[in-house]
């Protein structure tokens, strides 16, 4: 009996050791798995980045007043659902404060833009407002505001005000758009129209704003707004299609003394001139051409033409001086690129007449040179 009781009781302890190292291995185990044996307190979740603009413009062109105001939506900002745009038109001499509540009150939403289509990410928004020039009074403020809403219809806040009061003695777009063209310079001139957009005279004019189209691209080209009713582009190719249009500049009225030119409105667009320049302009004629002659052999000289677009020369030679233009026969079988000559097909003895042309790329031949000669020496 005593030998199976310490049998028993040693049987129990081993059972125990093992039960005490499995309880031992699951909390190191557990430990391992929550880093620091302890379990934090639960996070709230991110909140979403509310929608918000508060950098609302607007400027007037022609007759069009121009809204425009910079959209970030974060990858966690709130779901857009639509922009409305609010205008209150209201006197000149109305408070310039006006609350959130009244504003709202009295304010109409002219526009209303969905957000499917407003890019993601950073984006700049535009809207034209339009005026009727003709029958706009005098001396009324347009005053404007957003307001985003969420995938749920919540709006947001009003964005800040941005307001207005336009100008209705505005120069109307100047008529009559022409270009000549040379060599180097392509010339866009234009008439000063006589009348403001609202039917005033005399025409309230500060200078001009000429624009270029190429393709998609538009690219004021004057750096300054433009005194006069001309304007030489230097920076064209041959070949390429450009749209020309210009604006009038107006000041508002009376002009204070002062008035800067950068500081003006830009009127409506003139109608668009295009224009494909052509190279129709051949080069100059090669000049100071001198001629010798040794061992069976003419040999000719001559200055390189100074233009950048030379493509080569055609060396004509005639056994008559008088011999009509196209009896002359040219040596060359393609253009002569360098500004020497060697002529071995010729008889001892004999005169040879002798020009030269330049030709450009785009095959413009010049015309011919003055005449030269040599008797051909052994």
């Amino acid at each position: 009996m005593k030998t199976s009781v310490g049998t028993s009781c040693k049987k129990q302890k081993a059972k125990g050791k093992r039960q005490k190292a499995k309880v031992l291995l699951f909390c190191l185990l557990l430990s391992a798995l929550s880093g620091c044996g302890k379990i934090g307190e639960p996070l709230p979740p991110i909140p979403r980045a509310p929608l918000v603009v508060n950098e609302l413009s607007v400027t007037q062109q022609g007759s069009r007043l121009i809204l425009a105001f910079p959209l970030v939506r974060p990858p966690r900002a709130e779901g857009l659902q639509r922009i409305d745009i609010f205008r209150l038109i209201e006197p000149e001499s109305a408070p310039p404060g006006l609350t959130e509540e009244e504003f709202a009150a009295r304010a109409t939403v002219i526009s209303s833009i969905s957000g499917e289509q407003v890019a993601a990410g950073s984006t700049t928004i535009t809207h034209q407002d339009p005026l009727d020039l003709r029958q706009q009074p005098k001396g009324l403020r347009y005053r404007y505001a957003v307001r985003l809403f969420n995938q749920a219809g919540r709006g947001a806040d009003f964005s800040n005000y941005a307001t207005i009061t336009p100008l209705t003695e505005l120069a109307s777009a100047p008529p009559h758009p022409s270009f000549t063209l040379t060599q180097t310079e392509l010339v866009i001139t234009w008439s000063p129209p006589e009348t403001n957009e609202n039917g005033t005279r005399p025409a309230n004019i500060a200078g001009y704003n000429l624009y270029r189209k190429t393709g998609a691209n538009v690219t004021k080209l004057n750096a300054q707004p433009l005194k006069d009713t001309r304007y030489v582009d230097k920076a064209f190719q041959f070949g390429v299609t450009y749209e020309y249009f210009v604006r009038s500049l107006s000041a508002q009225l009376p002009a204070p003394s002062n008035t800067k030119l950068n500081e003006t409105i830009e009127g409506n667009a003139s109608e668009t001139l295009v224009v494909t320049p052509k190279d129709t302009f051949a080069p100059t004629a090669p000049a100071s051409i001198t001629i010798a002659s040794i061992n069976g052999q003419v040999s000719l000289f001559w200055p390189s033409n100074p233009e950048a677009d030379l493509a080569g020369y055609n060396i004509y030679r005639a056994e008559d001086e008088a011999a009509p233009t196209d009896k002359w026969i040219k040596l060359n079988a393609r253009l002569h690129t360098p500004t020497t000559f060697r002529d071995d097909r010729v008889q001892v003895g004999k005169r040879y007449f002798y020009q030269i042309t330049a030709v450009d790329t785009a095959n413009n031949e010049s015309s011919r040179s003055a005449t030269v000669s040599e008797t051909v020496n052994p």
